[in-house]
């Protein structure tokens, strides 16, 4: 939701392209909670967290959001039973129930009040079958609860007992990442609990080293700061460049029935950008440091019923880039090696200029959206046999902001401009099948000089799932992408290779300001031989693209290539 600085390319960080790429376009909107990970960081803000919203209770919340009488014509709730299990359901004379004792024996259970907390109703509420499966969707939600149920147990005096049962994942996870894309990897070291003490506080240390990457640091995240339903997080460590620290405090729309949300975000991190320059004879990237730094305060609130919601918001934010150290900083790397840099001629400060110019801007934003959505519950859909709820119906949001002229920075230029920002969602479920679309442009307007815009990006993804019940198991996908950039003063570059594009090239490979990429996958869950133990499958996939050079530094246009593959 909030207007920030040019959207997030391939090669940048993973973490950035989450928090600043489209996903995260208009998100104060369409942010239901749907877990503390998924906010972003923060400063202005710890009075925010006690505001008067951080108290609010189940009926309150009712209250908002119904216009229910006071006789409970449906039922009224007498009792609430929460039925919270461990990791592994254990059966008499399983071979390997002695595995599953010990690591039930290990894990703490999530806590009973943290699961009262979190739902939306309260003995002596009319019984509201919409508050019992937002509830459940709100608990499923977090990454350390695997399944949740909540449902009425009608009683002989009219009431109704309301049951949550629940059933917890591992939360202790020492992570050993390794790739192979060029040669055998060790890319990152993250030890992380994630339901500390059971009351879903998480706590992570981590370590990673790919390409240009060199992070290490910790995070700590609070999904219930004194109790409330305000997330906090925080974190610090350091970066190839410098440092970088988070903080946030976040209440968020709770599931589809919350009235408003509030969001106070600080984020400041010396980044390195990495440009492919894979045609060059003498390095194959360039590395760009950098600063920048983002702080948000904004607030929305909801309109109309679930299924059908207008949402009105504003919010104040301040981006900060800047590239201190330029040239004397700018480093090439030597034949793919990252631990093999020097620095860079005068020539290739001359190339990426153009997308080296500083700036700090504050503006003072306008949100609207409309989310029509409703939820099916899927199996196997991303997952070979897991159960997910899937979006379908229409999300629209629209972002406009102007720059002001408070907080500036010295010897930084503060451009006067108007930003706008617009997204879209929409799903739909033709029988068994489901397709979906996403399209997301974001650019700004400048208010004096040429009156040019800048920083145009903008990205469409159509993608489906096609299945049908004669052929069970299986699931042909089919995505088509497009994005770009144009007149981006901001670092910016996209590659044709890598994980997330054409399988089977180099990440480095065909860098360029405009890409389109076409993937077809056939997955096969085999159910064999051991389902309850193991879930095996196999995809078959084929991706397409090409790019374009556009005015990116080291651009090319790379005709269309493809790959085969099977995992």
């Amino acid at each position: 939701m909030n207007p920030g600085p040019p959207i997030a390319t391939s090669s940048e960080p993973a973490q950035r392209a989450d928090e600043r790429a489209f996903a995260h376009l208009c998100t104060l909107f369409a942010y239901a909670r749907t877990g503390f990970a998924r906010a972003r960081p923060a400063l202005l803000g710890a009075a925010l967290g006690s505001v008067a919203v951080a108290g609010t209770t189940p009926q309150e919340l009712h209250s908002q959001v119904t216009d229910a009488p006071t006789a409970c014509e449906s039922g009224q709730i007498s009792n609430i039973f929460v039925d919270n299990r461990s990791i592994f359901d254990i059966v008499e004379g399983d071979p390997l129930g002695w595995v599953y004792r010990f690591a039930n024996t290990l894990h703490i259970n999530t806590n009973e009040g943290f699961i009262l907390h979190e739902i939306l109703f309260s003995e002596g509420d009319c019984l509201d079958p919409l508050l019992l499966e937002e509830s459940a969707r709100i608990l499923e939600s977090y990454p350390f609860i695997a399944t949740a149920d909540v449902y009425p147990v009608a009683q002989d005096d009219g009431t109704y007992h309301v049951v949550i049962d629940t059933q917890d994942r591992w939360t202790t996870q020492f992570d050993l990442g390794v790739s192979f894309d060029q040669g055998l990897q060790l890319d990152r070291v993250d030890l992380t609990e994630g339901n500390l003490f059971g009351r879903g506080m998480r706590a992570q240390v981590f370590a990673r080293r790919r390409r240009e990457q060199r992070d290490r640091g910790f995070r700590l995240q609070e999904p219930r700061l004194f109790g409330t339903r305000t997330d906090a997080n925080f974190g610090w460590g350091r970066t190839r460049a410098g440092d970088f620290m988070e903080q946030g405090i976040n209440y968020p729309f709770v599931g589809e029935v919350g009235r408003f949300a509030l969001r106070q975000v600080y984020d400041r991190r010396d980044r390195v950008f990495r440009y492919s320059a894979s045609d060059n004879p003498d390095f194959t990237n360039v590395l760009l440091p950098y600063h920048d730094e983002w702080v948000e305060i904004s607030m929305a609130g909801r309109l109309g019923q679930p299924g059908s919601l207008t949402l009105l918001g504003v919010g104040m934010t301040r981006e900060r880039i800047e590239f201190q150290g330029l040239p004397g900083e700018l480093e090439v790397v030597m034949d793919g090696d990252f631990g093999n840099t020097v620095a860079a001629p005068t020539a290739v400060h001359d190339i990426v200029g153009s997308q080296t110019r500083a700036r700090s801007t504050t503006r003072l934003n306008l949100m609207i959206g409309q989310r029509n959505l409703r939820f099916a519950r899927v199996r196997g859909l991303d997952a070979l046999d897991g159960e997910l709820d899937v979006r379908l119906g229409t999300d629209l949001g629209l972002t406009i902001g102007r720059s002001i002229c408070l907080f500036p920075v010295d010897d930084v230029p503060s451009p006067g401009d108007v930003f706008g920002r617009v997204r879209l969602f929409a799903g739909h479920d033709p029988g068994t099948s489901f397709v979906f679309a996403r399209v997301a442009a974001e650019g700004r307007r400048l208010r004096n000089g040429d009156n040019g815009w800048r920083d145009l990006i903008g990205e469409v993804d159509l993608y489906s799932y096609l299945r049908t019940e004669m052929i069970p198991g299986q699931t042909l996908f089919l995505r088509a992408s497009a994005s770009g950039g144009w007149s981006v003063e901001s670092p910016f570059q996209l590659t044709l290779g890598g994980r997330d594009a054409v399988r089977g090239f180099r990440e480095e490979h065909a860098p360029g300001a405009r890409r389109i990429l076409l993937t077809a996958e056939e997955r096969i869950f085999f159910r064999w031989p051991w389902p309850d133990v193991l879930d095996l499958g196999l995809t078959l996939f084929a991706d397409a693209g090409r790019v374009w050079s556009g005015d990116v530094p080291y651009g090319v246009n790379s005709g269309w290539k493809g790959s085969l593959g099977f995992g």
